[in-house]
């Protein structure tokens, strides 16, 4: 299971199935259904999304984010495995009332820290929609580089890639 991880703003607490309703909740939020590329259409569909991050958990690293100190669950963020290769899979949501204040970069910069000092990952990849501008800022403020558009499931998305290597904490 992943640690309890925390930042300046944040704490990142290991998925649970405790969070369940919270996540469910940001994950209809207008604003944030615009621009998943996994786009449950119901409650039993985002159940089946949840425990996909779930298994992905125990083996990547995959938290519910909390901002403290109100200690309110305002996203998740971990890794899956994208592709045939099983490249590890930067993912991050956040609720839209914590947009445009650096938290999804904060917190995606703790799950990076975590992925490539305990798994010793040689690269990671994410996938962001072309018209979700706010979330190609944070792989770019991540370091990331656009590496191809691909297609999954009928939807337009951007591979953007990070080497341990170019990862910089700070």
């Amino acid at each position: 299971m992943s640690p309890v991880v925390t930042t300046a703003r944040l704490r990142l607490e290991p998925l649970a199935p405790d969070h369940l309703e919270s996540l469910y909740q940001i994950y209809q939020e207008p604003a944030v259904g615009r621009f998943l590329i996994t786009r449950p259409a119901d409650r039993a569909e985002f159940e089946r999304v949840f425990q996909h991050a779930l298994s992905f958990g125990a083996s990547h690293g995959m938290w519910a984010i909390y901002a403290r100190p109100a200690n309110e669950l305002i996203g998740r963020v971990g890794f899956f495995a994208f592709g045939a290769e099983r490249r590890p899979e930067l993912a991050f949501l956040l609720s839209a009332r914590f947009w445009g204040r650096g938290l999804a970069t904060e917190a995606s910069r703790a799950a990076l820290d975590f992925g490539f000092s305990t798994h010793g990952w040689p690269e990671c990849v994410a996938l962001v929609r072309p018209e979700n501008r706010a979330a190609l800022r944070v792989c770019t403020k991540l370091g990331m580089q656009y590496e191809i558009d691909v297609e999954l499931g009928g939807t337009a998305a951007r591979l953007y890639q990070l080497t341990r290597a170019a990862f910089i904490v700070e």
